[in-house]
């Protein structure tokens, strides 16, 4: 899928490093990395929430030819039980709440769980009302208002909702709205067609056995490149179980459970690849693969969360009409409120984890990946550092996966010895997040090197770096032209002329020192290289960081 690339930050900016979550500033601007009660007096001279509980996000963002290019406008919406609202509106500029009161809903009573459509409509569990309640969202520029719908009645307690497009964003034909039943025990299917949602299907009841429930209080739909898939996870309190259910021809289908040792989990969500993050005041926050495989390791230095949600927004560019939802790369942490805890913001991160060379003595590595990653290995001589072989592998899913060097690979070709293994993974959400591990080899003969055909760019390393950096490219065989390789800032001027002359085919390595070409040291930033060889072209990015 060719998704647009946006360096936006969810309501705020942050810079993400490797790691399965990464904290990041919940308002940039103000120099808040957590909003708490301490920070909601000072900022807003008032508590703000009395117990926050879920979380959903309204995105839009507009690409356009011109000024202003792109815009942004990025609205968060919390359930507070404590106080029997919603709170919502950009954080930074201004918040309201929506008590019910004065309006065709009345008063709200204890909401919880909410989820977010792709045309801005938000579904709301008012537990104690006994029912969901549906807004639509209207914005205009950095104000919203919640616009009553209407409401699903005859239910039990419901604790959450979640939406599902049925796979085809922003057509309404087979959109359904999933709900958890908690009172009764089940969980519920609505078909969201015509003037009215019709229920179209329940599986549940008490017990513990396959079909039934002990306290659902959670439930999320899959994803596969930001649309929704059939299946549906459900959180099964008592039983410390998630469930997976699979929607069949408009019917629910149980199709298999995995037990946990997280305690009571609160609140599910899935991101653009769908991954299934699982949160709860007592186990944290902990990440599933689609197939409900646990990822090592849970977010870490929380207190007692309620809730995460990984926002999904809309995305239109406006120079082609093309128009899609798209997972962030960051996720809305909802903790206990007090002064020291509250809302924060992680970035979705990645690790290369339990790397090795596989069993079968073949040039290949068994890996396991946290997030979904680009993925590189390269493969060098010790001793020299030159690059013996380069394999592109693309783009990977969650979990365990094997790459492996093929003849076609650039460069490919080694003599019997010991190499250095590099994997790169490289997330598909920022090309600023990625990571790397190396493991020493003993590999047997592969044959002769294998030249690309057209000019290769490998890369720079370190990256960042400070102060120096080693620029490498392969050169075909065959080429007798003259080479170029300059580096310039952000703004296009030439920095540094690093290179030039007719370059011997294969690979090429140049160092830059970090300074400019009058000698003196360049200053901190980002930088781009080029490289020329006759007709060919390539261009990197790197980053000089003091």
């Amino acid at each position: 899928m060719s998704r647009i690339t946006l360096m936006i930050a969810l309501l705020l900016a942050g810079t993400a490093t490797a790691g399965t979550f990464n904290p990041a500033p919940y308002l940039a601007d103000g120099n808040v990395d957590v909003l708490t009660r301490q920070v909601a007096n000072q900022s807003f001279d008032r508590d703000l929430f009395g117990s926050p509980y879920a979380t959903v996000v309204v995105g839009n963002v507009d690409v356009y030819e011109g000024f202003p290019f792109l815009e942004a406008r990025y609205f968060q919406i919390v359930s507070d039980p404590g106080w029997n609202r919603l709170v919502f509106g950009e954080v930074d500029r201004g918040l309201q709440a929506f008590d019910g009161q004065g309006t065709v809903f009345g008063p709200l009573n204890r909401p919880r769980g909410m989820s977010v459509d792709d045309q801005g409509r938000i579904y709301v569990a008012d537990t104690d009302n006994n029912r969901v309640l549906v807004f639509k969202a209207e914005t205009e520029f950095d104000r919203m208002t919640l616009v009553p719908q209407y409401e699903l009645t005859g239910l039990n307690q419901p604790h959450d909702v979640a939406f599902s497009d049925g796979g085809t964003p922003f057509t309404a034909d087979d959109d359904v709205l999933y709900v958890a039943n908690t009172g009764r025990n089940e969980v519920r299917r609505y078909s969201l067609q015509g003037s009215a949602p019709q229920l179209t299907s329940t599986v549940g009841g008490l017990g513990s056995a396959a079909g039934e429930f002990a306290g659902p209080v959670a439930v999320t739909v899959g994803r596969r490149d930001g649309a929704h898939t059939a299946e549906i996870t459900v959180a099964d309190a008592h039983n410390e179980r998630l469930v997976q259910l699979r929607d069949t021809d408009g019917a629910l289908k149980w199709m298999g459970e995995q037990k946990h040792d997280r305690g009571l989990v609160t609140s599910l969500t899935s991101d653009h690849w769908g991954n299934i993050y699982a949160a709860g005041p007592e186990g944290g926050v902990a990440k599933y693969t689609p197939g409900l495989k646990a990822v090592a390791g849970s977010m870490t230095a929380t207190h007692r969360p309620r809730a995460f949600h990984v926002p999904t927004v809309t995305v239109t560019d406006h120079r082609t009409g093309r128009r899609e939802r798209t997972g962030e790369g960051r996720g809305i942490l909802v903790e206990e409120w007090d002064q020291g805890s509250g809302l924060r913001v992680m970035g979705l991160g990645v690790e290369i984890r339990n790397p090795a060379l596989a069993a079968d003595g073949s040039a290949a590595v068994d890996l396991f990946l946290t997030d979904q990653a680009d993925v590189t290995v390269e493969l060098r001589d010790p001793a020299s550092g030159d690059l013996v072989a380069l394999h592109r592998a693309g783009a990977h899913a969650t979990g365990n996966q094997r790459v492996a060097f093929t003849a076609a690979d650039d460069n490919a070709g080694w003599e019997s010895g010991t190499y250095q293994l590099t994997v790169k993974a490289q997330s598909t959400y920022d090309d600023a997040v990625a990571d790397e591990v190396s493991l020493t080899v003993k590999l047997a003969r592969s044959g002769d090197p294998n030249l690309p055909r057209a000019l290769k760019l490998i890369g720079n390393a370190p990256n960042p770096f400070n102060p120096t950096t080693t620029i490498e490219f392969l050169v075909p065989a065959g080429v007798h032209e003259n080479y170029s390789l300059n580096v310039y800032d952000a703004q296009g001027r030439l920095v540094r002329q690093l290179g030039s002359g007719v370059p011997a085919p294969g690979l090429q390595r140049v160092v830059w020192d970090g300074r400019t070409e009058a000698g003196s040291p360049a200053p901190s930033g980002l930088y781009l290289y080029r490289v020329v060889v006759g007709q060919d072209k390539a261009t990197g990015k790197m980053v000089l960081l003091k």
